[in-house]
Parts: structure tokens; C-alpha cells; sequence
């Protein structure tokens, strides 16, 4: 056959939904499923069919041709025996929907038969009497629908049946042949995969979560994902490029693995202007009780902007990351999600949560607040995230004294008046026109973490100027080729430009574009003469050995 057949069941949650709510998650289940096999390669139908989402997954053949939701079949196997194109779909579909929150089990069709008594005994011998002979075995059958026979019948029949040879053991069988039928037709399979259970995606509201790349942040959203959740990030640029860069792939890696069914975005804001604002203002040991409440009360401009923002579509031209897979629509931001733990660090108490939560009009939700480190490692290992956010560097511990554990809002609120926010201001102004948008699905390797000039004012160059210093922005494992140049430097560490030698030029490249074009932006801010060479490496490589 050309085609796979697998039956999905929701979890418990959603069947005892009332009528007209179930009836909402399992469309969006159904979305979620079609959603994940697609984007997994696989060319899929997904359909309701009372409380179960089916799906059809053709197998070499071209979109749109795999077949009607009429029904299955008459005897339509799953991939029949030497089928390697079905087992590799098998493997690719399995993947995909481990990862799909809602489903609760699921299970590849490997027959079909008519909705007679007859038809499905004759069926379920031909293909369970060799693969029960010599061990033990249970027949399981559910009904659905008005037929002439009841479910015991069905497995009292088929059990007899197979019973020459094998033995039955109802409690704990080695192989279990399941029967679903309805009004249609009746549907073998002897395998149950298990999902990821919880609610399906877009059915539980919308937050945001503050993103450090580490692993309390990321784990806290795919709770709350979980939960039926769509999550969208911000991250604050608190220092250097890489924290930066890396926060943003694992968002990336959360949405790509766990987000079907959604379109979730990253937001970077730049909160040093701001932070360096609180120093000046806060007592040296509120400081770190004063950055959570500037990123809370941060968080929650964004959310507001982001309300406020009717987003449009990528007009002519616009290919960068912020363009690609926009949405057309906004929903209410239901809430910010942090991933703090009660006494994880000293200043994690809940005298501190109180006083943080006051700088936000929203609620703040906090899944793993009774979790210890290993059990969220634990998780982020679970989720595929934990490689990536070990090499995540957190930039929260600013202060150099013993931070307060006990606060009160009304005196942080005291000592904040009189700070400057304007430059917080100009931030959410910048995400309320939308600059500061990265549809997470849509970033490739390497972007997200720029900035975009409003004039180019000779960032990009095509040439190197005489004397010139190259920074080499590329990863390690991507540094094959070592340009034939005078002076090569890494990125430096300070991207303010203290480091730097006054008054010599520099030029960045990386093997795209962007993550030079950053730091150079982040360099000229500091006042170093700055450049990024236009066209990235291969470009580079073609100038200086042409």
C-alpha cells in the first residue's frame, strides 16, 4: 500500500471535555498532528472521527493525492512486509507524534476489515495466528456505534480462534491484538506509543516567558506548553553576544521539537541602559530583587506592546528573520512565565517573588517553584534541551554584596521613582512596531541576533581597508578555512570596545553576515570604527584570493 493509517487517542482530559469544548481541542489536536508529520517530511491528512484524530500519511506519492476521509479502506494495511518506505515513515511519524502534546497513545492501523462480526474474526486470524503461535496473547476489543454483536463477542470469537497453539493471559499477555470499531469499519493494531500527554497547543491561553537559554527558563515554558499554553520568549541583552545567541537557538530547539500547532517568537530587548539605571538608584543589596522586577515589569511592556501590535505581513524584499513566518493577528498575553524556584538561589524567596510580582499587572507563573535543580535537568534532558542550555551562561547575579532575602515592594517602589526610563521606553517602542520579532520557526543557524540598522552608514563593506584588523565571528567547528590576512582576532569579550586598540579599523565576518553585522553595530556603539564585510565568508574568501 501507499499509505500509512494511525489512530490517535487524546488524553483523558480532553474526552471528558463537554460537547463543544472537546469538540475545539480536538480540532486543534488534529491541526497540532498534520502540523508535526508535515514538517517531519511526511505528506499527511488528519481527520476527526468521534473522539479519535485519524491520520493518513502517503508514502511516495505527491500532495493532495492521499486519499479521502470516506474511510480506510477494505483491507488496507499499514506497509506491507519488505515496505522499507513504511518503516522509515513509521519511524519519521513516530517521532513527530511523541512530540505532540494532547495525544495520550497512539497506534499504527495494520488492517482493516468490514464492521461484520465475520469479517473481523477472519481478519484477525490470518494475521495473529502465526505471531501468537507458542506464546500468550489477549484480544481487546472497543465499539462504537450500533452493530449486531458486542465487543465481548468480537473477542470471545477471535480469542477462540487463535487460541490453537497460544495460550490466553488476560493480565499480562506478551502480544495483545486491539480492535476499534465503529459504524465504518474495524481496525487492528497490537501496538500502543505513548505521547507526551497534557492539552493540546492554543487550547490554554497565551504567555510569555522570560528566555535566559538556561535551563529553568525553557523547562518553564514547555510546562506551561504542556498545559496547552503557546508561548512566545523574550530575552533581555543583558551582556555579550554569545548568552544571546545561544538563549535564542534553544527557544529555537524548544519550538522546532515541541511547538506544533504554533508559531512561536522570540523578542530581544536591550535592558542594560536600564539596568545600569537601577544601580544607580536601587541599595547595592536590592540589586538583584531590582533587575527580576525590571525584567517582570519589562516583560510586561512587551506583552502590552505586543497586544497593541497589529502585525502585517512581510512586504517585498524582506527575507530576514524578523519577516519570515509573521503572524497576520494578535491574541491577549495572558500572562509572563519565569522559571524561579523557591530557595534555588539565596535571593529566590518568597518575601522577593512577592515584591517582584508587584512590578507586573499580569500574573506570573512559575511551574517549577517546587522543583530542585536535578529534577529540571532532569526535564530539560527529557525535552532535548539540556545540551544547549549547559553552555548558557546566566547574567542575573550583578551585585557584589550578599543580596537582600527579604524585600518589600513599597520600598523598592520608593528608591525607583526616580528612575530615567526612557530608554526602557524606546525599547517597547521598538517592539510595538514589531523590529523586535523573531518568528522562532523561521530563524535559520546564525540569525536572531541582530539588530538591524535604520541606515546602513557604511557598516557593510566590500573591501578591506589598509591595516585592518579581521574579527573572526565563526564557531570553532565552522573555522576550516583561516583567512591569509595580517591580523585575525577572535570577537572580543567586551563588545563595548575597551579592549580594542583606539583608532585602528576593524572588520567582522561570520559565515552569513549576521552575526558580524552585530557585533560590529554593538562595537560602533562603544566608538570603535567598525565594519562587517557584506556577503559573509564566502564572500571574504572570494575578495582576498581573487
Amino acid at each position: 500500500m501507499d499509505q500509512l493509517f494511525v489512530t490517535i487517542r487524546p488524553t483523558a482530559e480532553v474526552t471528558i471535555k463537554s460537547r463543544t469544548t472537546r469538540a475545539t481541542f480536538l480540532r486543534k489536536l488534529r491541526l497540532a498532528v498534520k502540523d508535526a508529520l508535515q514538517r517531519s517530511g511526511l505528506e499527511a491528512r488528519a481527520f476527526v472521527r468521534g473522539n479519535r484524530v485519524m491520520v493518513q500519511v502517503a508514502l511516495g506519492t505527491a500532495p493532495g493525492t492521499v486519499g479521502d476521509e470516506a474511510g480506510l479502506g477494505d483491507r488496507a494495511t499499514a506497509g506491507a512486509a519488505g515496505a522499507a518506505g513504511a518503516v522509515d515513515a513509521t519511524a519519521l511519524a513516530t517521532r513527530a507524534l511523541e512530540r505532540v502534546f494532547g495525544i495520550g497513545t497512539f497506534s499504527f492501523v495494520e488492517a482493516v476489515a468490514a464492521p461484520d462480526l465475520a469479517a473481523i474474526v477472519a481478519l484477525g486470524t490470518e494475521l495473529y495466528a502465526e505471531r501468537v503461535r507458542g506464546r500468550t496473547y489477549a484480544v481487546r476489543c472497543k465499539r462504537v456505534g450500533r452493530h449486531a454483536f458486542g465487543s465481548m463477542d468480537v473477542e470471545r470469537k477471535l480469542g477462540a480462534a487463535l487460541n490453537p497453539g497460544a495460550k490466553v493471559d488476560l493480565a499480562h499477555p506478551e502480544v495483545t491484538v486491539e480492535i476499534e470499531v465503529d459504524e465504518r469499519q474495524a481496525l487492528f493494531f497490537s501496538r500502543r506509543h505513548h505521547g507526551p500527554g497534557g492539552l493540546p497547543l492554543g487550547t490554554g491561553g497565551h504567555a510569555l516567558a522570560l528566555l535566559s537559554g538556561g535551563y529553568d527558563s525553557i523547562v518553564a515554558a514547555w510546562s506551561l506548553m504542556r498545559r496547552g499554553v503557546e508561548v512566545d520568549f523574550v530575552h533581555f541583552r543583558l551582556g555579550d553576544l554569545e548568552s544571546e545567541r545561544l538563549a535564542l537557538r534553544v527557544a529555537k530547539r524548544l519550538s522546532d521539537t515541541w511547538g506544533s500547532g504554533s508559531r512561536p517568537e522570540a523578542h530581544v530587548v536591550d535592558l542594560r541602559p536600564a539596568m545600569r539605571e537601577m544601580r544607580g538608584h536601587l541599595d547595592t543589596n536590592l540589586w538583584q530583587v531590582g533587575l527580576k522586577r525590571l525584567m517582570v515589569k519589562a516583560a510586561d511592556g512587551v506583552a502590552d506592546a505586543l497586544e497593541a501590535h497589529a502585525s502585517a505581513g512581510a512586504g517585498p524584499g524582506e527575507e530576514g528573520p524578523r519577516q519570515r513566518g509573521r503572524r497576520t493577528s494578535r491574541r491577549r498575553v495572558d500572562a509572563l512565565v519565569t522559571g524561579e524556584a523557591i530557595g534555588q538561589v539565596s535571593s529566590q524567596t518568597l518575601s522577593n517573588l512577592r515584591t517582584i510580582d508587584a512590578a507586573a499587572a499580569r500574573p506570573v507563573l512559575r511551574p517549577l517553584i517546587a522543583y530542585d535543580k536535578l529534577e529540571i535537568i532532569a526535564l530539560a534532558e527529557r525535552i532535548g534541551t539540556a545540551e544547549l542550555s549547559a553552555k548558557a551562561v546566566e547574567e542575573c547575579n550583578i551585585t557584589p554584596v550578599r543580596p537582600a532575602t527579604s524585600s518589600r515592594a513599597e520600598r523598592l517602589e520608593r528608591q525607583e521613582g526616580g528612575m530615567d526610563e526612557s530608554a526602557l521606553a524606546a525599547e517597547l517602542a521598538r517592539v510595538k512596531r514589531g523590529d523586535s520579532r523573531i518568528p522562532l520557526r523561521a530563524m535559520r543557524e546564525g540569525e536572531g541576533v541582530l539588530v538591524v540598522a535604520a541606515t546602513d552608514d557604511g557598516l557593510r563593506v566590500s573591501a578591506l581597508p589598509e591595516g585592518a584588523v579581521l574579527i573572526d565571528c565563526r564557531d570553532e567547528a565552522m573555522r576550516t578555512w583561516v583567512p591569509d590576512w595580517p591580523e585575525v582576532i577572535a570577537v572580543p569579550s567586551d563588545l563595548s570596545g575597551g579592549s580594542l586598540e583606539p583608532g585602528r579599523v576593524y572588520v567582522a565576518f561570520c559565515p552569513m553576515g549576521q552575526r558580524s553585522a552585530y557585533v560590529a553595530e554593538r562595537l560602533r556603539e562603544g566608538g570603535v570604527k567598525a565594519h562587517t564585510f557584506k556577503g559573509g565568508e564566502g564572500a571574504l574568501r572570494a575578495y582576498l584570493e581573487g
